[in-house]
């Protein structure tokens, strides 16, 4: 017993050493903790500030995709019209050799044969006209078929000019999708380093304030047997730990508060009706309680778009799912509140992760090269082009999404 009672203030200094280091280092840990918490802060800045680039981005990128379909159109115009000039010209390629050959008599040298070029043809008309001799019929004839050949060197020209056009504008679609992709993963990979340093420096804390609290209780225990009264200066400083601890979970839940503020749509969803734009530029084929070509109705909206079509959300949301489901290709659910919930399906590619949030305009991924099945109509089978799905549900079922969009469905993005 002796040597027990001997003993007991050696143990009872060095656990009051070590509780003394593991205050320390908790004190440590507390302003460690709230380094990286201004550290998380500033990065939910910089991640405003990335979706707002993300937003012109994907304008960008939309309004380029507008350009090339309206390339891609004149183009094939050009080409229509090059096809029914020469299938004009062989038609008349018999009359043409009569006129040649009148003309041939009233030159002396002889113009080259049609089969080597027509731009030769061209050349030997314009020669043969300069002579008075011409007979008014033959100039006449001459007249109409210089005037088609001429306007086939200027189609040539235009398409040149055209391909050239469409050629830069793909160029930059490319480099502005890329872009897109740098800033997406960069604002994915913000908070993963900071959140996950800060929750381990939490467990840390916690495990240093479970070490602290078997001290204390040890400390406790020896005071006990040594003094009582140094018994009540430690219960009353377990008080006060006590009590900073509910300071600090009141001021983390009031941060967690505020957080969630900064993370919710900027309006609700039933007072922004008439103001939103379609999530893809494209051509919209059925509406709201159309006839699906099935026997039934359509509970939303099918979009046509070109193959590759960036897509936007069209409203502030939290992604409640995003993935494949069954045949609607990549489907994806966003959460805009008040019981409202907006679905996107037949995308190729998804972009946006679950527990996400977005705001409008924010790119969420791209069009695949054709239709998911579960996105055609009956009288769509054959269309051959990408489809998105949009569905806008209330309280789990489908509503007519057609008050939200600006001016209806008589104004479709494209």
């Amino acid at each position: 017993m002796a040597a027990l009672a001997a003993a007991a203030p050696l143990a009872l200094a060095q656990t009051a050493d070590d509780l003394n280091t593991i205050e320390q280092q908790i004190d440590a840990s507390k302003t460690l903790q709230e380094q990286m918490v201004q550290e998380r802060e500033a990065i939910v800045r910089e991640q405003e500030a990335l979706s707002e680039r993300l937003i012109a981005l994907a304008e960008k990128i939309q309004s380029r995709e507008a350009a090339i379909l309206s390339a891609e159109e004149r183009l094939q115009e050009l080409s229509a019209e090059q096809l029914r000039i020469h299938s004009g010209l062989a038609a008349r390629r018999e009359e043409i050799s009569r006129l040649l050959a009148g003309l041939q008599r009233i030159e002396r040298n002889p113009p080259p044969a049609l089969v080597v070029d027509p731009t030769d043809v061209l050349s030997a008309l314009r020669s043969a006209m300069m002579f008075g001799t011409i007979v008014p019929e033959l100039r006449q004839d001459a007249a109409a078929l210089s005037a088609q050949l001429a306007r086939l060197e200027t189609l040539a020209t235009q398409t040149k000019s055209e391909q050239e056009r469409l050629k830069d504008h793909v160029a930059r679609l490319l480099q502005s999708r890329q872009e897109m992709t740098d800033l997406q993963a960069r604002k994915k990979s913000l908070l993963a380093d900071t959140t996950e340093r800060l929750q381990a420096e939490k467990e840390r804390a916690l495990e240093l304030a479970a070490k602290a609290q078997d001290l204390k209780q040890l400390l406790a225990q020896l005071e006990e047997e040594r003094r009582r009264a140094e018994a009540a200066e430690k219960a009353r400083a377990e008080a006060e730990a006590r009590t900073a601890a509910e300071l600090k979970a009141k001021a983390e839940a009031q941060a967690r508060i505020e957080a969630a503020k900064k993370l919710q749509p900027r309006m609700a969803f039933a007072d922004i009706k008439g103001r939103l734009q379609y999530p893809a530029q494209g051509q919209i084929l059925k509406a709201y309680g159309a006839k699906d070509g099935f026997g039934g109705t359509t509970r939303g909206v099918f979009v046509a778009t070109r193959a590759d079509a960036q897509v936007v959300t069209p409203v502030d949301g939290r992604v409640e799912f995003s993935g494949p489901f069954r045949s609607y290709g990549q489907l994806l659910i966003l959460n805009t509140g008040g019981g409202y919930h907006v679905l996107l399906a037949g995308l190729g590619e998804i972009t946006a992760e679950q527990g996400q949030f977005l705001q409008a305009g924010e790119p969420v991924g791209i069009m695949g090269k054709s239709a998911a099945p579960g996105t055609l109509t009956g009288d769509q089978l054959q269309d051959g082009r990408p489809v998105l799905y949009i569905e806008f549900r209330k309280n789990g079922e489908a509503i007519d999404s057609s008050p939200w969009w600006i001016g209806g469905f008589a104004q479709a993005r494209g």
